[in-house]
């Protein structure tokens, strides 16, 4: 079991699939780390039959340069 946070430090840049094990106010804070990679469809192709998933990206949401408008 690992820290969120400490994953997210572990895989810069990277898309995050973590088994939930631990939860504060619903809010997931650790975990065992079923995969990672580059790719956001890798990471859900491999955690389809699994129950309580976090998935996330580990890095800045936008390039240096770029911007976003909602």
């Amino acid at each position: 079991m690992a820290k969120i946070e400490e994953l997210l430090k572990k895989y810069p840049g990277e898309w995050l699939a973590i088994e939930v094990t631990d939860e504060v106010e619903g809010v997931p804070v650790a975990g065992e780390l079923i995969c990672h990679s580059s790719h956001r469809a890798e990471v859900w192709r491999k955690t389809q039959a699994k129950k309580r998933v976090y998935v996330t990206y580990a890095g800045p949401p936008l390039k240096e340069g770029y911007a976003a408008a909602f």
